[in-house]
């Protein structure tokens, strides 16, 4: 690849297949009620999927859900302008490149621990804003690299795409968590292609190609994740399933980015 990018979220095997199902809107010791006014048995908010749940209670989790992933957008997006957008921060970055690895296997770490403690809080919200913090900071580096105006057009062609694609996903009543092994196939081939094309003369046909395939898979992922944040996590959950969509959009975002650069070359 000719740019860094932020590590690709991982995913679970692939359940038994596509599915008719209901639209999703008509794991550890569980910790302590977080609030004196929390009513949830904990027997029910540990051991039942968001799904399975009432309405008003899916309801909450997703606004839990996306309020997260929207500070962690706009956390992202402020870190991200500060890096690029400062001719002195960007020098100091590009020219202190260690620091782009040091926040990938930090940001890394972090996430792990986010998802362990994913049910501690305040300790899951801690490593999530450290999670985040790093994160930004890469995504800040690789967009400093690109055109503004690219840039800006990346994070709007983003933003339309997720937001179609999750409204599609949770009103559809088709189940495509059937598709994970598939993008999961296509995911580890785009690792191992990007990994030999190191060793391989640059060629703008093959980026372009390669940036086009990562971000239909990605967009793939968020129908998948946005299904299976319902399916696969409890109530108490929201930190995980935010995790998972922002970096989905994250790598969304990158590829975009990488595509808008090459059709810009020609």
């Amino acid at each position: 690849m000719s740019t860094p990018s932020a590590p690709p979220p991982q995913y679970t095997a692939p359940g038994n297949g596509a599915q008719s199902s209901e639209p999703l809107l008509v794991p550890g010791e569980a910790p302590p009620r977080r609030q004196e006014d929390d009513n949830i048995p904990d027997d029910f908010k540990y051991s039942t999927s968001v799904a399975e749940c009432t309405l008003p209670i899916r309801h909450a989790f997703l606004r839990k859900v996306y309020t997260i992933l929207f500070g962690q957008l706009v956390v992202t997006a402020a870190v991200g302008a500060v890096i690029s957008q400062n001719s002195s921060v960007s020098h100091w970055v590009l020219t202190h490149i260690w620091t782009f690895y040091v926040a990938i296997f930090g940001a890394m770490g972090l996430m792990i621990g986010a998802y362990v403690k994913q049910r501690s809080y305040p300790t899951n919200m801690l490593f999530l804003g450290g999670f985040t913090l790093l994160e930004s900071y890469c995504v800040g580096i690789i967009s400093s690299l690109y055109d503004t105006k690219i840039v800006i057009q990346a994070v709007v062609l983003t933003l339309v795409i997720f937001g179609g694609l999750s409204l599609f996903a949770l009103q559809t009543k088709y189940d495509f968590s059937g598709w994970q092994s598939y993008l999961g196939a296509a995911l580890w081939g785009l690792i191992g292609f990007g990994l030999i094309s190191i060793f391989m003369p640059y060629s703008s046909g093959v980026e372009l190609a390669y940036s086009v395939v990562g971000a239909l898979v990605f967009a793939g992922y968020i129908v998948v994740d946005t299904q299976l944040i319902m399916r696969r996590y409890h109530p108490e959950d929201e930190v995980a399933a935010a995790i998972a969509l922002y970096l989905d959009i994250i790598n969304l975002f990158l590829n975009i980015l990488r595509i808008l650069n090459e059709m810009n070359r020609d």
